[in-house]
């Protein structure tokens, strides 16, 4: 009886003992594990860029909500807003890592002497026929004109040559950029002459809809996702960018890091380039879902957003274009830009 006092004592120790050594190696296992995930996230490579509230910034939302940063071991750092003029500023200092713009901006920044270059491709100009949208809501941009024009009979970009005869036209937005480059080309194509419009510098398409709306100006151009707001403010719309003429290549926005970047990180930036592909994708074949996490970004409904390129190469042919209207405008010397000074094939990936 003695005997088996002890032994049951002695078992109960080892059950014990084995308890507690689960224990350790149980807190030890889930120290590890929270070591592992600290140290992953220690490992990712911050890459920061502006903060900024409109459609321009889905892929990077959508990169960054579906993980595909992290895979890439990269963290986006959002470092503020900054007004337009200072974005240039903000990369070749080092203060942000990278952006996004027309290839006519970017061209015009190399022209004065920046050395950055683009990398990969985001925004294209979807054909409408194939997108299957019937409002054509991921185009880049849509014309509108208020009741004074409609009730005028303007009911197309051709109409604006009758419109107003022998007074200058007004239109909302820059000169050199987008704005003006998709909208004279379609005035080219109807023969309207440049000359008849005036640019009136407008930032925000909020700003372009209540001007046109007051009577201020006589067209505007919008962005998704603003077309619903210009509708709802009475406007008419009279045609989008898809009448340009000149398919993908009219919506083009490229992502740009500083040629010191580049040379320092060409890993970090091939990464980069890897995640945005993957976010594109994704976004263009989760339009709805892609919409609302945009919109809880930016603290405004979404229902559309732009078409985004399914691989980052950038073809040369959709970037003259945008070169070759500089030239046409008087910007710039014919030749004095190349496509090639303006981008890198280097982290295109199909």
């Amino acid at each position: 009886m003695k005997n088996k006092t002890i032994i049951t004592l002695l078992l109960s120790f080892v059950v014990v003992i084995s308890l507690a050594s689960c224990g350790n190696d149980e807190k030890a296992r889930n120290t590890q594990t929270n070591a592992n995930v600290s140290s992953k996230k220690e490992e990712l490579f911050p890459i920061k860029t502006a903060t900024r509230k409109d459609c321009t910034l889905a892929p990077y939302i959508v990169a960054i909500k579906k993980g595909f940063f992290a895979e890439e071991g990269l963290e986006l750092v959002w470092t503020g807003e900054i007004p337009d003029s200072e974005i240039l500023t903000s990369i070749v200092t080092g203060v942000n890592d990278f952006h996004d713009t027309h290839p006519n901006q970017l061209a015009l920044w190399v022209q004065g002497g920046a050395k950055v270059k683009a990398v990969g491709r985001s925004i294209i100009e979807p054909d409408p026929d194939k997108i299957g949208d019937t409002e054509h809501r991921l185009l880049h941009m849509w014309y509108f004109v208020n009741d004074d024009a409609w009730n005028a009979g303007v009911r197309t970009i051709a109409d604006l040559k009758k419109y107003k005869s022998g007074t200058k036209l007004k239109s909302a937005g820059w000169v050199n950029t987008c704005e003006s480059f998709i909208l004279e080309t379609i005035f080219d194509k109807y023969n309207v002459p440049r000359s008849n419009f005036e640019w009136i510098g407008m930032d925000a398409d909020t700003s372009k809809i209540e001007a046109l709306k007051l009577g201020q100006v006589d067209i505007i151009g919008v962005h998704p996702p603003f077309f619903d707001a210009a509708k709802e403010a009475g406007l008419h719309k009279i045609d989008d960018s898809w009448d340009a003429g000149l398919g993908e290549a009219t919506g083009t926005y490229l992502y740009f890091f500083s040629d010191d970047f580049i040379a320092k990180h060409p890993d970090k930036v091939q990464s980069f380039v890897n995640a945005l592909k993957k976010a594109q994708v994704w976004a263009n074949a989760n339009k709805e879902e892609t919409a609302k996490l945009t919109g809880d970004f930016i603290g405004q409904e979404v229902k559309g957003n732009h078409y985004y390129s399914e691989n980052t190469q950038i073809p040369e042919d959709s970037i003259k274009p945008w070169i070759d209207d500089l030239v046409k405008s008087g910007t710039l010397k014919e030749g004095e830009i190349k496509v090639s000074d303006i981008v890198t094939h280097q982290f295109e990936v199909k």
